[in-house]
């Protein structure tokens, strides 16, 4: 399935017009454009800036758009690990029931409720703080994690660790199976 790398989003609200610069992840060379997000630019338009701003949030959700855009990059941070139990039951990716069944058409239907638009905005909405340290003694003294992509690294020096949300941080000690001396230390 292709997606769009995208590289910036601009929500131009006095020209009612939404512009996005992504490439197709399945085209080489990767080639940004930037162009009109007419489907989008409509909602703006008739809708507002909020709507509008959902509506590109679902569409990092589902997976149609990926990029470390800041605002949505945020907000789904915030589903993921500090509104997750809310989530969970518009997750998509955590959704089991065979595709034509009543229970995935009720599903998809749940999706386009107002319930699921407040929880997004709700996401957009509220900020992203991490303040969360990974710690364990070694040697008898006081480590902090610094995560890599696939392993963690230690420090003795604090500001250094990569701070998480402590939902985030819970799941590092089920991938990692020399997990069981960390502690989470935070707010």
């Amino acid at each position: 399935m292709s997606y769009e790398k995208v590289r910036s989003i601009k929500v131009d609200v006095k020209e009612g017009k939404v512009f996005v610069t992504s490439a197709c992840n399945n085209v080489r060379p990767l080639t940004y454009e930037r162009w009109e997000c007419k489907s989008i630019s409509k909602i703006l338009r008739e809708e507002g800036k909020a709507k509008a701003e959902i509506e590109l949030l679902k569409l990092f959700e589902t997976g149609e758009f990926t990029g470390s855009i800041k605002k949505y990059s945020d907000a789904m941070s915030v589903l993921y690990n500090i509104l997750d139990s809310e989530y969970d039951k518009f997750n998509w990716n955590a959704n089991n029931s065979a595709y034509g069944s009543d229970e995935r058409k009720l599903f998809n239907e749940s999706r386009k409720s107002i319930e699921f638009n407040n929880l997004l905005r709700k996401a957009l909405d509220t900020k992203c703080v991490k303040s969360f340290v990974i710690s364990k003694v070694y040697m008898g003294e006081k480590v902090y994690g610094i995560k890599k992509r696939n392993s963690m690294s230690w420090t003795e020096n604090e500001s250094k660790a990569t701070l998480f949300f402590e939902n985030e941080a819970k799941k590092l000690f089920k991938w990692f199976s020399n997990s069981s001396d960390w502690s989470i230390e935070g707010d």
